[in-house]
């Protein structure tokens, strides 16, 4: 719903998302995670600073919160067969909300993107697979 009324209506979306407040937005990144994400992101230290992250973003009301989600919600008019580097897709096999598909569709229509999907991963990929991830984008 909320990324229909971002393409439709953004003035609408704008008022939903500037709704969210910090702890709006832990709970529901909380409660929108699998289980081993969630148990993840309550682990310390990372809980500790990912709520002070949170904090600091939603310090001015959460206008930058709101703005980069209608940008990642509505399209990008970017043309997506005119990249000529190579590009990787990286999804975790148990992530929930980023990609129905794992990121497969936007693999496919980059010409010669490769996708790898980390089995023993979720949402937190980025946290939790670090070094892998810097690897695969390096080699």
């Amino acid at each position: 719903m909320l990324s229909d009324l971002a393409q439709t209506k953004p003035e609408e979306a704008t008022a939903i998302l500037a709704g969210f407040s910090a702890r709006a937005m832990e709970e529901m990144v909380l409660s929108g995670s699998g289980a081993e994400d969630a148990a993840f992101y309550r682990r310390e230290p990372f809980l500790s600073l990912y709520r002070r992250s949170l904090e600091e973003g939603f310090n001015n009301g959460g206008a930058g919160y709101v703005r980069d989600t209608l940008i990642a919600m509505r399209p990008w008019d970017l043309d997506l067969d005119a990249i000529a580097c190579p590009v990787q897709v990286l999804f975790g096999a148990g992530d929930l909300t980023h990609s129905p598909d794992h990121g497969e569709t936007l693999a496919g229509r980059i010409p010669g993107a490769t996708r790898i999907v980390f089995p023993d991963a979720g949402g937190a990929l980025l946290w939790t697979h670090a070094r892998k991830i810097l690897e695969s984008v390096t080699s």
